[in-house]
């Protein structure tokens, strides 16, 4: 969804916002200029000095909306996906014996995760694709010594940005 670190995402917000910006400035500067007559008692005089503050208006208008659109449209278009993962698909399909699950920050990637004997961790990792509603294996199985080594693998080759730990259906962490 809106991801701040998504560059086109944050692209799209900033000229957005400055869009909405110079379309107040050139409003009240408008209506400063011009003082308190309505369009009716505008002469031809004052149709031209309102031209250019009226076209800035219209331009900065028109691209606020396009951008907004841009933002919004993807998060409208996935919002029944994204229902069904938060209801139903975020727990499942676990792996056999997992113990406990390692979710990154937007939750679309998991490591379910169990304790072999004292010494190991076995983990797998899987991905959710909004757009096919399935979850995608992206590594079957591999053996870890411990949890802060997990956490840094995770982190590392998972690009895992913040951890959540969850056991059974409860966040721990």
């Amino acid at each position: 969804m809106f991801n701040f670190k998504n560059r086109k995402s944050l692209i799209c917000f900033i000229i957005m916002i400055v869009s909405l910006v110079v379309m107040l400035i050139t409003f009240h500067a408008t209506d400063d200029l011009l003082g308190d007559k309505g369009f009716s008692q505008y002469t031809p005089e004052d149709w031209k000095i309102a031209a250019l503050p009226l076209a800035v208006l219209a331009v900065s208008a028109v691209s606020c909306i396009v951008f907004a659109f841009i933002i919004f449209v993807p998060i409208i278009r996935f919002y029944p996906a994204l229902t069904k993962y938060i209801t139903q698909e975020k727990f499942f399909g676990i792996d056999e014996g997992t113990q406990f699950l390692v979710f990154d920050h937007n939750e679309f990637k998991r490591a379910c995760c169990r304790e072999e004997d004292q010494r190991a961790l076995w983990f797998s990792i899987k991905e959710y694709d909004l757009k096919t509603r399935k979850w995608y294996v992206v590594e079957k199985g591999r053996r870890i010594e411990n949890r802060d080594s997990l956490f840094y693998v995770l982190q590392k080759e998972y690009a895992y940005d913040k951890i959540k730990v969850y056991k059974g259906n409860v966040r721990v962490r």
